[in-house]
């Protein structure tokens, strides 16, 4: 009767793990798609003269899904057009994501920005890696989310235990363009 119970007990405990473990890589994935998009859209914002503080068509608000109270730019967003400058790629790795009691997601990842400085040298790129918070919701399009915030954590802030694994990475991307004209 005890191996019974400890065999019960042992297996439960195991589906429990399993379930749990599947349900956190699950919802890395829809964050790292939903990131995805949003990451797409800073890009396209670097270039898109149409996009300024004041209004901007194709912010990441437009994205399909976005709950219509969210903010015309994220924090992170709106820094980037206030410094708006050479064209931009964006990629970036997700380290932790956690379920808030309110339904929405936050994502912690490093994100690395490249961008075209020095159009006339040799290594004409500069880039710079930081760690974000991302805040995710439900999507109004069912099954995903969307980012309605993100923000900086300075380096004295960093959370995440050394050597986290990535639970998701982001497109590899190729180099922003890089001619005299770019900047």
């Amino acid at each position: 009767m005890k191996k019974n119970i400890i065999i019960v007990l042992v297996l439960s405990l195991w589906f429990t793990s399993a379930y749990w473990l599947g349900s956190y890589y699950r919802r890395a994935q829809v964050a790292g798609v939903a990131i995805q998009k949003y990451v797409d859209v800073l890009d396209a914002e670097s270039t898109d003269p149409q996009c300024t503080l004041e209004h901007c068509p194709n912010s990441s608000k437009s994205l399909p899904g976005m709950p219509e109270d969210r903010a015309l730019f994220t924090s992170n967003e709106r820094f980037n057009m206030e410094v708006k400058g050479p064209a931009t790629t964006t990629e970036f790795a997700i380290k932790q994501v956690t379920k808030k009691n309110d339904g929405t997601v936050e994502a912690m990842a490093y994100v690395t920005t490249t961008k075209c400085y020095f159009p006339e040298d040799a290594r004409p790129y500069g880039s710079a890696t930081d760690l974000l918070l991302i805040t995710l919701a439900p999507s109004t399009i069912k099954g995903e989310y969307v980012v309605i915030e993100d923000k900086r954590i300075g380096d004295t802030e960093d959370p995440l235990p050394p050597h986290a694994p990535t639970l998701y990475r982001g497109n590899r991307k190729a180099d922003p363009p890089c001619s005299v004209g770019s900047r």
